[in-house]
């Protein structure tokens, strides 16, 4: 027996319907997980202890479950530097910025880098309970004179290049960690006065 024609459009349609939003669903989840994989930090496999423009490397860190940072995105994990984000959870920061002419006419090279070493002392002596500086610099600081001695020399310093994020103005630098998933902001502290 033959069905009337209306009633076979009717499930060509029904059957059209579905398959629409069938597929849709389908692609539906394959963006929502592709869009999710996206946003999550992979760890690096390269060595999170050396920068490319140094020749030294830094202390090896204590060993963390990556779990936790690859649960960071990726534009709240890229604060300071990858060693900086291996440190993990909790971190305790002293944070300064650190600019050139171009941002304050008073700014001396020689005796600014004599009152860095002078400030890193000062960390180490007061603050030796695990407290880490991050240095947030634009270009007037260069890697092979200051930045790679004082990082290898030290293993609580972090030097957070600000290059890329010009649009944020130096003086406001410093308080850049306060929105670090991973810094424990109630026992962090934002230096005042930096140049």
């Amino acid at each position: 027996m033959r069905l009337p024609l209306w009633l076979v459009n009717r499930r060509r349609f029904l059957s059209l319907v579905y398959l629409c939003l069938l597929s849709s669903l389908i692609v539906f989840i394959i963006f929502h997980i592709v869009d999710y994989i996206s946003n999550i930090k992979q760890p690096s496999t390269g060595s999170y202890r050396r920068r490319p423009e140094c020749r030294c490397d830094r202390h090896p860190l204590p060993t963390i479950d990556l779990k936790i940072i690859s649960k960071i995105p990726k534009n709240q994990s890229d604060v300071c530097s990858d060693y900086a984000t291996r440190r993990g959870p909790n971190q305790r920061i002293i944070s300064i910025s650190l600019y050139g002419p171009k941002e304050n006419k008073r700014f001396l090279y020689n005796s600014t880098i004599y009152f860095l070493h002078e400030l890193i002392n000062d960390v180490n002596k007061f603050f030796s309970d695990n407290f880490i500086l991050r240095i947030h610099h634009d270009d007037a600081v260069t890697y092979p004179d200051v930045i790679c001695p004082i990082e290898c020399r030290y293993s609580n310093v972090d030097f957070c290049n600000m290059i890329a994020k010009r649009y944020i103005p130096p003086k406001i630098w410093r308080f850049i960690p306060a929105g670090d998933p991973l810094v424990d902001t109630s026992k962090s502290l934002f230096l005042i006065h930096s140049s």
